[in-house]
């Protein structure tokens, strides 16, 4: 995608902005898309950086919002708890990741992204030409940073709006999109100073304004920013969504079945095999039953058949009590023979509870030790 960034300083006191390419790609097709208010999180990095007041930011991707999210005309809200789901899988692959980075590193230095992945800030469309953030955009941005539990000490917000090709270039357009919300007391409207937008032409008419937008605990009011857009590669790459986040339909109708067959189910996420990205394990236990069955599913779920461990009952009694439940289990287990999988091709129209019975079949029959 063509991009033309206007060019803008940025003050020595404000942070400095990297995104990768496919926020830009991801900003724009949304904008496109719905002709309501939308958005999306921003997730990312903050890096400290010696001698500056503000850490430098670096946004990495979006995580969308569910089917609850409220679009209108001249309101968002992101929806329910489906983010923070899906931000918790990418922190803690990240953190399997890191893990893995300082182990491979020999020379005993630290390398550059060696930090938490964090959450940024959002970026939504707004109405019509108004670029900077409302007196609703404001109050929100101010009680996060103020909130010392669940709030960041920065955030970024970053807003789209769409415009006539022709009429963005005309040297009014700058003074109607400097226009603001009413509403916002004088001493905390945002302060433009030199920073300029992304322009993102989408066809010879039209192209997405993109206003980048930056409030912390010691910078109180909002102030723009001009980011710098990089090739994806430049920037660290998050693991794909796993399966159980992507399809939580699947995910419900799975554990449904298992229930149905009267197996209790838990779900864990869980490195199994040393390489990122981590494993959705399902331990399943029935009342009867003499040991625990654990399905490891991998991240793109059910392309492949899930691989299959044994713990038995017994084992439970000889492990150390303190320990999580499922490194019990798991520490105890034994992997299935391969002899004792099915016999059938697994597919995709397969699922969990197949897998179970057919496995369940083959223990009665003494084809598993």
């Amino acid at each position: 995608m063509f991009l033309r960034r206007l060019r803008g300083l940025n003050s020595a006191n404000l942070p400095r902005v990297t995104i990768a390419q496919r926020v830009v790609d991801k900003i724009v097709a949304n904008a496109l898309v719905y002709e309501t208010e939308t958005g999306e999180s921003l997730i990312g990095f903050a890096l400290p950086q010696s001698g500056r007041p503000e850490p430098d930011l670096y946004v990495l991707d979006t995580i969308a919002p569910d089917a609850s999210a409220v679009r209108a005309s001249t309101y968002f809200e992101q929806g329910d708890d489906l983010q923070g789901d899906i931000f918790n899988w990418f922190y803690d692959n990240w953190e399997t990741m890191r893990v893995r980075m300082r182990t491979i590193n020999s020379n005993g230095t630290l390398p550059k992204w060696d930090a938490p992945l964090c959450h940024l800030g959002d970026w939504h469309k707004h109405p019509g030409t108004l670029v900077e953030p409302s007196w609703g955009d404001t109050s929100t941005a101010r009680n996060h940073i103020n909130d010392r539990q669940a709030g960041t000490p920065q955030l970024l917000v970053i807003l789209a709006t769409l415009w006539d090709r022709f009429y963005a270039d005309q040297p009014e357009a700058e003074a109607m999109a400097a226009e603001t919300d009413d509403e916002t007391p004088e001493e905390l409207k945002p302060e433009g100073s030199e920073a300029q937008p992304l322009l993102v032409p989408v066809d010879e008419n039209g192209l997405v304004r993109i206003d980048v937008w930056y409030m912390s605990r010691t910078i109180r009011r909002f102030r723009r920013l001009t980011p710098i857009v990089v090739p994806n590669a430049e920037l660290p790459e998050l693991p794909p969504l796993s399966w159980h986040l992507a399809h939580p339909e699947r995910l419900r109708s799975e554990v449904e079945s298992l229930n149905q067959a009267g197996y209790a189910v838990s779900l864990e996420q869980y490195d199994t095999d040393r390489v990122p990205p981590l494993e959705i394990c399902f331990s399943l236990a029935r009342r009867e039953s003499q040991h625990v069955i654990i399905l490891i599913t991998e991240v793109d779920y059910p392309a492949h058949m899930p691989r299959v461990r044994l713990t038995a009952m017994s084992a439970l009694r000889d492990l150390p009590e303190e320990a999580n439940l499922f490194d019990r289990l798991w520490n105890a287990s034994q992997p299935l023979p391969q002899s004792a999988y099915p016999l059938w091709s697994w597919t995709e129209r397969h699922r969990l509870i197949d897998l179970v019975r057919e496995v369940e079949a083959r223990l009665a029959e003494g084809k598993v030790r």
